[in-house]
């Protein structure tokens, strides 16, 4: 339920990636949720619905706030990067989504921070919480403080806990996820909202995640030839 693809720093487009969850992974449901955008996202819904998946996919976002990243699930329309935490996470539920704190803790990149987590627990504000943290993230920046991560929760927030691969490469799908009973995307949003979720995944290797920021450097690279140089393939 965090997989990046070429509309943002991802390296592959929305249909690859459609395809790949398709033939090489036994996923029930996936969400695109790229940087400051769901154009990406809106699109792979449009290949979805024509394209006879077995899965269910769900739009999402990942926002940058003033205190950190965090997805909203289950949007339509983009929600405005750079606000505060407390406005953008009313601002999801208002559309009716879900607010999940991304890597949270990890000192990159930007991360929702213990205190920021502490706020939020304790603002009684219409709309102002996380219905979820993203308790396993297999990346380096999901490892840091993986074991400050869980203790904060199991001690103080009581937060249902989410695994997410935040996949920036194909092969990184699925290697974060969450299990939860059923198989649609409906019946995943009713577990995370009744607390019956349950993280899991395997951590990558160091020299694995150096090799995903090579190729995001090269995927961008190509994005930006492609975009200034007329007839070239279609990268969407």
């Amino acid at each position: 339920m965090h997989i990046h693809s070429l509309y943002s720093d991802g390296t592959a487009t929305v249909r690859d990636i459609l395809d790949h969850v398709e033939a090489h992974t036994d996923l029930d449901v996936i969400a695109i949720t790229d940087h400051e955008r769901t154009d990406g996202a809106m699109r792979a819904a449009e290949l979805h619905a024509s394209g006879g998946y077995s899965f269910d996919l769900v739009v999402g976002e990942e926002i940058t706030t003033r205190r950190g990243h965090v997805l909203a699930l289950f949007i339509t329309e983009r929600l405005p990067a750079l606000r505060p935490l407390a406005e953008t996470l009313a601002a999801i539920h208002a559309a009716g989504g879900l607010a999940i704190a991304a890597h949270p803790m990890a000192p990159v990149p930007l991360s929702v921070g213990s205190r920021s987590l502490r706020r939020v627990r304790d603002d009684a504000s219409h709309g102002v919480r996380f219905d979820a943290l993203e308790l396993f993230n297999p990346s380096t920046a999901g490892r840091t403080r993986s074991a400050a991560r869980l203790r904060l929760n199991e001690r103080e927030l009581g937060l249902p806990g989410v695994g997410n691969s935040d996949a920036h490469v194909l092969e990184g799908i699925g290697t974060g996820f969450t299990t939860f009973t059923g198989h649609t995307a409906a019946d995943y949003r009713s577990a995370v909202l009744a607390g019956e979720v349950t993280a899991e995944g395997v951590h990558w290797s160091s020299a694995h995640n150096v090799d995903v920021y090579r190729r995001q450097l090269q995927a961008k690279l190509r994005h930006l030839w492609h975009t200034v140089t007329p007839g070239t393939r279609d990268w969407r």
